[in-house]
């Protein structure tokens, strides 16, 4: 049974659970599971940096605490120092930038986020002026 506001609502998706049948579809996020998976990656572009950069949206807690620990963790298996910086607004980017380089960052690890899936473009291209290996 799943629940709305007001009367819930049944959602028949499977005549039985020991015989199921049929098929449902969706949408999975696997942002979270992938994005260690990125800084290593990184890493083996980018074999002499031992200073790594993490862009998360604050807007987003749950999303940006998840991606953090996951990515201190991978840091520190690797041997790299990690440094979290924050956008929550397309006006922030440019600033973001000029971070990495001033913490002598050997790349940086855009996390998943709808605020960054929505500028794209614009990540790239800063990432292009500022000579950054990025990856998102």
């Amino acid at each position: 049974m799943f629940t709305t506001i007001g009367d819930p609502v049944q959602l028949d998706l499977v005549s039985s659970l020991n015989r199921p049948g049929g098929n449902a579809t969706g949408v999975t996020q696997t942002n979270v599971e992938i994005t260690p998976k990125r800084l290593q990656l990184l890493h083996e572009l980018v074999p002499a940096a031992s200073v790594m950069a993490l862009l998360v949206n604050p807007a987003n807690p749950t999303l940006a605490e998840i991606n953090t620990k996951e990515l201190q963790t991978a840091a520190r298996t690797l041997g790299l120092e990690l440094h979290v910086l924050n956008a929550s607004t397309e006006g922030d980017f440019d600033g973001v930038f000029a971070k990495p380089v001033q913490l002598q960052a050997g790349g940086l690890v855009i996390g998943g986020d709808a605020l960054f899936t929505t500028w794209t473009e614009q990540l790239a291209a800063l990432a292009l002026r500022h000579a950054l290996p990025t990856i998102y």
